[in-house]
């Protein structure tokens, strides 16, 4: 899956923290050459005070430029965002039970050419002592940053994350999360596990056997969909330790932009079990093949084999047009229905969902990813043709998706120069 995970748990003893549990930086295009730069930061209220002003680093290489940005405070960022039930008393309110508090930064900022490998970068120092996986993990800074192409793709925004990094980890239980990246220009995103960074250049090192792919002890092995950012472990061991996800932007199959998401991850031992999620309609199944101008709605079932807990299941709203209702009850059903237009033949979309039981002193969650393929007949009739009405013209449709036999029907448009497609008549998308 996908980007930071900053992961909240308390393991018995733990007698400090660092302040940094996660952070990404993001960019979104106002007009022109300008850039609102966005760090989402995400901290350990155990810990020292979060940054009050991040300076971001800008700089392109082919262009020979070097500059920055002051990032401050959004309003109203600083709150709590721990997945604890209301008995709980964290630590950002001065109890015991670990706490975590996000808050966001912006700046502002217009570059002076268009580049082509414009990087955003954010440095902080320094990483938690109490990480069990990395050399020196108290001297290793940390260091975040994202990656611009404007040069072909003027005023274009970075993908940009719905799910905050806050999941919990068990000892013994399998565990699911997907960070739910979306793009609001409808690109497509390819995702990687990648090392933490310390700068721009130089990665932590992790102990053996221990890797960006395998950041834990995990039995079976960490599984990643670059397709989609799920990302699956099952820890075997206490431990605390940092993993990152690299988002990549592509468009007409061009990288154009890229995003990153750094995490601690921290297993615990949990009385609680963990609800899960069922595929489509009850099946195993995260993904489906539906045809464009055809609604589909699909059933998502919510599971917890502890007996009596209420769960809350959630969706991201990641496809425009898409609804997500769900039904009440301990074990709530989520349904999705979306029609897809012809302009969606041929793309893949993916939401996530969350399920979250109420159980103390932390919630336990998960979340999947659930994708939409959409496919549809595509005809291509040849380049126009302005003749007389008397006149003869020869014009041949192609066809292409779908099965059957396809048959059209032709007319005149209403000014009797131009001859044009209407519908197929025959022919099944699927």
């Amino acid at each position: 899956m996908v980007a930071v995970f900053a992961l909240i748990m308390m393991i018995s003893g733990r007698a400090h923290a660092s302040h940094a549990m996660g952070a990404d930086l993001t960019y979104q295009c106002l007009g022109g050459n300008t850039y609102m730069i966005t760090v989402s930061f995400y901290r350990d209220c155990i810990g020292i005070a979060a940054p009050g002003s991040p300076f971001v680093t800008i700089s392109s290489a082919s262009c020979g430029q070097s500059l920055g940005v002051t990032c401050y405070r959004r309003a109203g960022t600083g709150q709590e965002v721990t997945p604890a039930c209301s008995s709980s008393v964290t630590t950002c309110n001065g109890g015991s039970f670990t706490g975590i508090q996000e808050y966001v930064y912006d700046g502002i900022i217009t570059l002076p050419m268009q580049c082509s490998d414009w990087v955003f970068g954010y440095s902080l120092c320094c990483r938690n002592a109490a990480i069990t996986t990395i050399n020196s993990p108290s001297s290793n800074t940390f260091y975040i940053d994202a990656m611009l192409n404007n040069l072909i793709t003027p005023c274009n925004s970075s993908p940009t994350f719905s799910n905050k990094p806050v999941p919990f980890l068990c000892l013994g239980q399998s565990y699911c999360f997907n960070h739910g990246a979306y793009d609001t220009d409808g690109d497509s995103l390819v995702y990687s596990l990648i090392d933490p960074m310390q700068t721009f250049a130089n990665p932590v090192i992790y102990h053996a056997p221990y890797d960006a792919a395998n950041p834990l002890n995990s039995s079976p092995a960490t599984t990643f969909n670059s397709a989609t950012g799920d990302i699956c472990l099952n820890p075997q061991a206490l431990e605390v330790t940092v993993m990152a996800v690299l988002v990549q932007e592509y468009r007409n199959g061009v990288l154009i932009g890229s995003v990153e998401r750094d995490l601690q991850l921290t297993v615990m031992n949990c009385a609680n079990n963990l609800p899960s999620l069922t595929g489509i309609n009850g099946t195993n199944n995260f993904s489906i093949t539906v045809c464009a101008n055809q609604q589909t709605c699909f059933d998502i079932f919510s599971l917890d084999p502890d007996t009596g807990q209420q769960l809350t299941v959630t969706w991201d709203n990641a496809i425009a047009g898409g609804t997500f209702t769900t039904g009440s009850g301990l074990h709530p059903t989520g349904t999705f229905c979306w029609t897809p237009s012809s302009s969606d033949i041929g793309h893949a979309y993916t939401f996530t969902v969350r399920v979250i039981d109420d159980a103390c002193p932390y919630y336990g969650s998960q979340i999947f990813s659930y994708t939409v393929n959409v496919i549809g007949i595509s005809v291509n009739a040849g380049p126009d043709q302005d003749i007389a009405c008397s006149d003869l013209a020869t014009v041949t449709a192609h066809a292409s998706g779908g099965s059957g036999v396809h048959t059209y029907l032709w007319r005149m448009d209403q000014q009797c120069s131009r001859l044009r497609l209407v519908k197929e008549l025959i022919g099944n998308c699927q």
